[in-house]
């Protein structure tokens, strides 16, 4: 495609200050996430767990059953496992769209590599990220601030950002990955 006559229209990416103790902050330089960012995580085997179920059952215990006399089931969204494997994946995702956005700074290198391939599993690279990411002192601030900035460079509207921000972040806490 091009635009007025020009196939490419130069990089995008800004610069974002990450602050420090001491006052003088880390500069970093961002990029947008790429066009297919989502279905490529889903392509190498990061996808949002779901829930577990269980059988709904009346104020006696028994199971509630539909018209055509099959259990009813409802999701548990309050169980601790379902919980846990969610935060995971939040967290997998805000680190690996960090990474991602990461590339455009020349003076950051990851010693993680994405494995190789259409099919390979992602979710030991990002976490690898993730233990990288805390090796350097990063902290929960700065990959909430990072996954905002990267956000609105890659034109995601506020409000996808905040909505964003809420499925990667559950109530404000991150799983480690030990």
């Amino acid at each position: 495609m091009k635009i007025n006559g020009a196939v490419e229209q130069g990089e995008l990416a800004a610069e974002v200050e990450l602050p420090r103790a001491g006052g003088e902050g880390l500069r970093l330089r961002i990029a947008p996430l790429p066009l297919g960012f989502q279905l490529r995580l889903q392509l190498h085997g990061l996808e949002m767990p779901l829930p577990p179920r269980r059988i709904a059952r009346d104020s006696q215990g028994k199971p509630l059953r539909d018209d055509r006399g099959e259990a009813v089931f409802l999701k548990d969204e309050q169980d601790r496992e379902y919980r846990l494997a969610l935060d995971l994946f939040h967290q997998r995702v805000a680190v690996l769209i960090v990474a991602e956005g990461l590339k455009a700074d020349p003076a950051i290198e990851f010693e993680s590599q994405p494995p190789e391939g259409v099919n390979s599993d992602w979710c030991a690279y990002a976490d690898q990220l993730y233990a990288e990411l805390e090796a350097a002192r990063f902290r929960a601030g700065d990959l909430l601030y990072l996954c905002q900035e990267i956000g609105k460079l890659s034109n995601l509207f506020d409000q996808h950002v905040e909505q964003s921000e809420r499925r990667f972040f559950t109530d404000g806490e991150t799983v480690g990955t030990t």
